[in-house]
């Protein structure tokens, strides 16, 4: 996998998706200010940007990533955005114009249930020498937290916002094991479907009751967890390490065959032609 470490543009690093069905009150939105307090310490960085999705400019002239300087600490940007509101959009990062955001956090909270259940949605960039075994034991007690509905771990293409550009995202076509939110996180249509098979994952009942037993292969390991939900990896021992790419896009088609009762197809991107959608939606037939 392409590393792409000391570009300014763009790089991969680990990330979280997390759809969550919480109907947001002021003890919900203390318990996310928690999870975001334990996401920094398992990175062991802090936030230093920030968006808002009501009260800050939209990117501009003055200001074309739409991020500014946190002052104060990023617990005043967020009691700001959600107290006595409970719903709201915000983006938390650490971001700059001459390095890719290390640490990065998006918030979209909705007590509107309209169109899914799991009407809310967190998702985390972070480095990836960040154990997969810290993000397994995160995941568990986020869930301890919040009622995730589905969550989903593996490799995200991270995009500068300060000099974002969409050549970035087209490279996917060729990084089978590199998710996105502009591809794959950016809107969920069911509840009862996911996007794609990734290295972490975990579903809700809903989600499990399609599905065959597990296969027997030893390829796809399940942790149970609270609410009758259940961690699926396709990682190695207790530490959770990766294997080599070809044995990880090998279990990836595993798990996707596995998955195939509750996978559905996304629409094609603004950023991709179609045959490189193409291309991208067959990687792991």
């Amino acid at each position: 996998m392409e590393v792409l470490e000391h570009n300014v543009t763009h790089g991969i690093r680990k990330g979280i998706i997390l759809y969550l069905s919480d109907w947001f009150t002021s003890d919900k939105i203390a318990a996310v200010e928690e999870v975001l307090s334990r996401f920094l310490t398992m990175t062991g960085e802090t936030f230093t940007k920030k968006r808002s999705g009501t009260l800050d400019a939209y990117p501009g002239q003055n200001c074309p990533s739409g991020f500014r300087n946190i002052r104060g600490g990023w617990q005043k940007i967020f009691h700001r955005e959600f107290d006595g509101k409970f719903e709201g959009v915000l983006t938390l990062s650490n971001c700059d114009s001459e390095h890719v955001q290390t640490v990065h956090c998006f918030l979209a909270l909705s007590n509107c249930k309209h169109w899914v259940t799991a009407s809310s949605k967190i998702y985390f960039q972070f480095s990836r020498s960040v154990p997969w075994g810290d993000v397994r034991d995160f995941l568990i007690y986020v869930n301890q937290m919040l009622d995730i509905q589905y969550a989903s771990a593996g490799c995200e293409m991270a995009t500068n916002p300060f000099c974002f550009h969409p050549q970035a995202i087209r490279l996917l076509r060729d990084m089978p094991l590199v998710n996105s939110y502009d591809t794959e996180w950016f809107f969920r249509k069911y509840d009862c479907a996911i996007q794609c098979p990734n290295l972490i994952q975990v579903l809700s009942q809903e989600l499990l009751s399609p599905l065959s037993p597990l296969p027997e292969d030893g390829r796809i390991s399940a942790l149970p967890m609270e609410g009758g939900k259940q961690l699926i990896h396709i990682l190695d021992g207790e530490a959770l390490e990766e294997p080599g790419e070809e044995e990880l896009l090998e279990r990836l088609h595993t798990l996707n065959t596995w998955f195939r009762p509750i996978l559905f197809q996304q629409e094609k991107p603004m950023y991709f032609k179609p045959d490189a959608w193409e291309i991208r939606c067959q990687r792991f037939h």
